[in-house]
């Protein structure tokens, strides 16, 4: 009777479980992936983006002239004092103006020893470095996503295993109850029996509770306050087409640290453009025009133009120092390359290995679910012929079970290892590339089975 319940029980909730999934749309990782797109990480990146594009718009006119008008509200009085010659006397006139002065001033940078454009690329390689700041969250963003859609589904398919364990195990502590009764085994056989359910039962509990965990993490991840079932299943591990030698290549050439590190480089080498532009003269254009010319004071011209020309002999800041500060600045980025270089080649190889085995071990574990499944299914017979015990059924049974749950992590490790790979890469592209599995969406149902 308790099996009976047991498994209808175990229906029904099937059964609802599978009803509350058809009612939801099916979350594809293609789908979570472009939910990435809306996170606050992203959003906080672009708005980066958009600052720096800004601060660069705004350097736009440092080459053009700066035009500017000065209106003011003056008064004054001029004694002129000079000598009549016919008469040989001095005469003195008092002049007393007041009115509104405004005058139109033009100032135009003619050379500024290469620091106008210097400060301009500069601003335009920031754009650059918060655009690769940008990949680099994506990457981030879409490494933790993986991880966390694909640790959800292995834990589901845990949960199932942990589930058809107890199951198993149930039905064979009913057994051993009737041979009890029936005086074909002991009460120690029976006792046993029970042991290994209450085992299976702390196993499946323990599975539910990190499939919980895992569920929150990725809502939080993604945002969202309802998660709906996750339609792409682990990809069965594959073989690599590439060596590790064509994935550090490709990371030299897409992998975005190097990128921002470039637009280091170019940063530098335009500061010290300006520091040594310091030491340069400069060559101006000057103009002013009176428009009010009742309020121009007397000594003052109408209008002026005229070509400047200025250099500072001394300034409050060493010049030779801050042109040694800037390559220093750049001898740090340059180095700096250099160990993320010799990084990230480590990272991938370290990478690679793992990936490999990892396949390697899913291999190995397939061939040992095998021989579980048939040792499982000896010692069921033997036990029900009385030629062996319940603890060695109820022993092959949660060795089975933990020989499938190695295998899932096994799958799930090599899919994590991969997406790092290609994150390290720089190609998050190649993930669907390998494992062609990710482009799918299958139905979201409690029914699908284990790797």
């Amino acid at each position: 009777m308790p099996a009976r319940i047991n498994k209808l029980t175990l229906l029904v909730a099937a059964m609802l479980c599978t009803q509350v999934q058809a009612n939801e749309p099916a979350l594809s990782f293609s789908e979570a992936e472009k939910r990435l797109s809306v996170v606050r990480q992203t959003l906080v990146q672009q708005a980066d983006i958009q600052s720096r594009e800004f601060e660069y718009k705004a350097l736009g006119n440092l080459n053009l002239p700066q035009l500017s008008l000065t209106v003011a509200g003056i008064a004054y009085e001029k004694e002129i004092s000079f000598l009549i010659p016919i008469i040989n006397r001095r005469a003195e006139i008092d002049i007393e103006r007041d009115g509104i002065r405004s005058q139109v001033n033009v100032v135009w940078p003619l050379y500024t020893g290469g620091r106008t454009t210097a400060t301009k690329q500069i601003a335009e390689s920031r754009v650059s470095e918060a655009q690769t700041d940008l990949e680099i969250v994506r990457l981030q963003l879409l490494k933790r996503l993986s991880d966390l859609y694909f640790s959800n589904q292995m834990i589901r398919q845990v949960v199932a295993v942990r589930e058809q364990s107890v199951q198993t195990i149930q039905a064979l502590v009913n057994k051993a109850t009737r041979f009890q009764q029936e005086g074909l085994i002991t009460a120690l056989d029976k006792m046993q029996a029970d042991v290994a359910l209450a085992e299976a039962n702390r196993e499946l509990l323990l599975a539910k509770r990190q499939q919980t965990d895992l569920h929150a993490a990725l809502k939080s991840l993604l945002e969202v306050d309802q998660l709906s079932c996750l339609s792409t299943d682990i990809p069965k591990p594959v073989s690599l087409q590439n060596a590790s030698d064509w994935y550090v290549e490709q990371a030299r050439n897409a992998n975005p640290a190097y990128k921002k590190l470039a637009e280091k480089l170019t940063q530098t080498d335009r500061l010290i453009e300006i520091e040594r532009g310091k030491n340069l003269p400069e060559f101006f254009f000057a103009g002013t025009y009176e428009l009010n010319r009742r309020a121009t004071p007397l000594t003052e011209p109408d209008w002026s133009v005229g070509l400047g020309f200025r250099y500072n002999f001394i300034t409050p800041v060493g010049r030779d120092a801050s042109v040694q500060a800037a390559m220093a600045k750049r001898e740090q980025v340059r180095l700096s390359k250099e160990q993320a270089d010799a990084d990230i080649k480590l990272g991938i190889e370290s990478t690679y290995r793992a990936v490999v085995e990892h396949l390697e071990q899913y291999e190995l574990l397939a061939q040992d679910i095998q021989l579980g499944k048939e040792n499982t299914r000896l010692q069921n017979r033997a036990f029900e012929e009385g030629l062996t015990t319940s603890l060695d059924v109820t022993e092959a049974e949660l060795k089975l079970a933990a020989i499938q749950v190695k295998s899932l992590n096994a799958a799930f490790l090599y899919i994590s290892s991969l997406a790092h790979l290609t994150q390290l890469s720089g190609q998050p592209e190649q993930l669907p590339v390998i494992l062609p599995t990710l482009l799918h969406q299958n139905a979201c149902s409690n029914s699908q089975g284990t790797l």
